[in-house]
């Protein structure tokens, strides 16, 4: 009976925190803030982390399927060679796509379509959420002129379990980036299709994410336990004192309070998550260098050697 009691209060938590995160995001655009510019700011020329050569074009675009849409935001170079590498990007649960803004940018100026699924409900499932990518990743192929063999996938949150998900689920993936991924709810990815991903996977963690409410990305079913399992060869980057929204483009919006925990700068912290994130997918997708080691304490990186469980 206790677990129904906490089960209908997170229920009512999260879909009142839903509402005001909507109410307050159509305030916020009609201030828009340039995050990568702003992050770029004293940077390095060349940063990954920063905006590329290419100028940016973004709209919204709906993405027709068996008579159902969903909607995309759509981030291109406007002069795009093709056919060109592409992302699909998966938002949190609680997030809306503007929060990824800057990492779309940052993709679409060095060659690559980004397409950003919008907000979605918070009955919408893992399996369902892991289909949409596939139907957009299919879009991107026959609507938007890309390169079938060179279409990467990225996500946060249950986003980012759900972009593990789609890739080891469906082929046509050929590199993921989970970004602080969470495997609660009833479908499993740990336990289930993870040690059967065949395409690189870069996870990024935030260290005390777990410290903060329990719908974010608690301590039994973060990140780490996402490593555990990980194939061999696989990536996690850890950033240190980092909360769950940190790495979102603007972590203080009204709603996301109860997901703060972290004592990190915010700003590095987003930087940080970004560049890696661009790095991975120019590594894999566009034969660039491999991704290099943090250069500071902020962050930390471990590879996985092997598959160390047997499922009894």
């Amino acid at each position: 009976m206790m677990h129904n009691y906490q089960f209908f209060f997170r229920f009512i938590l999260v879909t009142s925190l839903l509402l005001l995160d909507v109410g307050c995001n159509g305030l916020l655009k009609q201030q828009p803030v340039d995050k990568l510019a702003t992050d770029a700011a004293g940077m390095l020329e060349g940063d990954l982390a920063g905006p590329g050569l290419q100028q940016v074009d973004a709209t919204r675009v709906e993405v027709l399927n068996q008579g159902e849409s969903l909607e995309v935001v759509l981030y291109k170079p406007i002069r795009m060679l093709t056919p060109a590498p592409a992302i699909v990007f998966l938002p949190g649960r609680m997030a809306t796509d503007d929060q990824y803004e800057s990492y779309a940018r940052a993709l679409a100026s060095r060659g690559f379509v980004v397409a950003v699924r919008t907000w979605y409900s918070l009955f919408r499932s893992d399996l369902e959420l892991a289909y949409d990518a596939k139907v957009i990743a299919d879009w991107l192929i026959q609507d938007q002129g890309v390169d079938p063999r060179k279409i990467g996938i990225a996500g946060h949150s249950m986003g980012g379990k759900d972009a593990v998900l789609a890739a080891a689920k469906y082929s046509g993936f050929a590199s993921v980036v989970a970004i602080d991924p969470d495997d609660n709810g009833n479908v499993s990815v740990v336990h289930g299709l993870l040690a059967g991903l065949k395409a690189p996977l870069l996870l990024i963690g935030a260290e005390v994410a777990w410290q903060a409410s329990s719908v974010c990305a608690p301590l039994a079913t973060n990140y780490l336990r996402f490593f555990e399992r990980a194939p061999p060869g696989t990536i996690e980057l850890t950033l240190r004192d980092a909360d769950h929204v940190q790495m979102l483009d603007e972590p203080d919006r009204f709603g996301y309070g109860i997901c703060r925990s972290g004592t990190a700068d915010s700003r590095q912290v987003r930087i940080t998550a970004r560049r890696a994130t661009v790095g991975f997918f120019l590594q894999h997708l566009q034969g660039g260098p491999a991704l290099p080691k943090p250069t500071s304490s902020q962050a930390m990186i471990r590879v996985a050697q092997a598959y160390p469980f047997t499922e009894k």
